[in-house]
């Protein structure tokens, strides 16, 4: 019960690793705010979470209205202690072809997510002057993506930047941000790709073998809980040796 009454926001939630997340999360005794653009997938979480758990479709790309879901949530399930910034969006292109309608759909889906969930949130971590955020990266935007996704990989390396100079103005007042660095995990964006990318994103791990969404879940939980209290502006990359 590493999270015990701990009042956890998740963003994302109805995704293959926001559920995984969420559920590791509510057996650990958090209390759960979760939200997601896909009301029925968020509706079967918040399901399977019971007591534990509440949520409601939100728009994560607007501030005024990812405001007042954190201040619903703070009446349902008390001001956010922790939070997990899952909210993000894969797609594949050539740049040469692209148009800055991509780019920007990009940004907007997994950058702009993670500034929108932080700011609506820190004001309360402040005022507590402790509290635990969780982003999410990528080995993309670390090292570039393998598969044909420049503004994915760009946005991912900004949500990097971002959580590094954001734990250099907030953690001196208590407030931890890290970010998770999945490498090739079995969800829907790798199930997808062809044969050949499969087991390019397999073979480039040092255990011969994707990552399970239970594999990114635990690393969250790490970042989470104070079992990592004296980590914060870390890039915790969980790829099973990928581009090591």
């Amino acid at each position: 019960m590493r999270l015990e009454d701990k009042a956890v926001l998740v963003t994302g939630a109805a995704g293959l690793i926001g559920r995984e997340v969420c559920r590791l999360l509510a057996a650990e005794g958090a209390r759960l705010a979760v939200t997601d653009v896909n009301g029925d997938g968020l509706e079967a979480i918040i399901g399977e979470l019971g007591e534990e758990g509440w949520g409601r479709p939100v728009d994560a790309t607007s501030f005024p209205d990812f405001r007042a879901f954190v201040a619903e949530a703070a009446h349902r399930t008390g001001p956010p202690e922790v939070l997990v910034n899952v909210a993000g969006l894969f797609r594949m292109g050539d740049f040469v072809t692209s148009e800055p309608a991509g780019w920007e759909s990009m940004i907007s889906a997994n950058l702009i997510t993670a500034m929108v969930a932080c700011r609506a949130v820190l004001p309360a971590m402040v005022t507590a002057t402790s509290g635990s955020i969780v982003n999410f990266a990528s080995t993309a935007g670390e090292y570039g993506s393998i598969r044909p996704a420049a503004a994915y990989a760009a946005a991912k390396a900004g949500v990097i930047g971002f959580t590094k100079s954001l734990a250099r103005e907030v953690s001196p007042i208590g407030i931890r941000v890290n970010a998770v660095s999945p490498g090739p995990i079995d969800t829907p964006a790798f199930q997808s790709a062809s044969p050949e990318d499969r087991a390019t994103a397999e073979a480039r791990t040092l255990l011969g073998r994707m990552g399970q969404p239970t594999d990114i879940a635990n690393g969250v939980l790490y970042l989470a809980c104070e079992e990592s209290a004296f980590v914060t502006g870390t890039v915790l990359q969980v790829n099973g040796g990928s581009l090591l």
